[in-house]
């Protein structure tokens, strides 16, 4: 069992969901239980996926968990793009975003792949 606190994957989707916390703050107040909400559930569900792996008990396991996370990503992926074209984020902190999921793709799918 390892701590998912020294695992670089987590630390960097950890931040991510920071930002998207910070990015989200000044959505509409009717977005409270709308995007806002959602991008949120989304985001966290990437270093929570990779925590749980960090649980089970055989490298298969984990990575079908890092696999999950994986998921997550794309769903946040595309709910950053709604988002993006509902006006709710500029185009310059969509990229930042963006940015910041993609490089947790694929830190996800290399190590996905060491484990498999």
């Amino acid at each position: 069992m390892q701590n998912f606190r020294n695992l670089k994957v987590w630390q960097k989707s950890h931040e991510l969901v920071i930002d998207i916390y910070r990015h989200t703050a000044h959505f509409p107040s009717d977005e409270r239980f709308g995007m806002r909400s959602l991008l949120r559930r989304t985001a966290t569900e990437i270093p929570s996926s990779v925590a749980y792996g960090t649980g089970k008990k055989t490298d298969a396991e984990f990575a079908q968990a890092l696999y999950s996370a994986l998921g997550h990503g794309s769903r946040l992926e595309y709910h950053l793009l709604l988002s993006r074209d509902l006006e709710l984020f500029t185009e310059g902190d969509y990229n930042f975003l963006n940015e910041r999921l993609v490089e947790v793709k694929k830190m996800i799918t290399v190590f996905g792949g060491r484990l498999s």
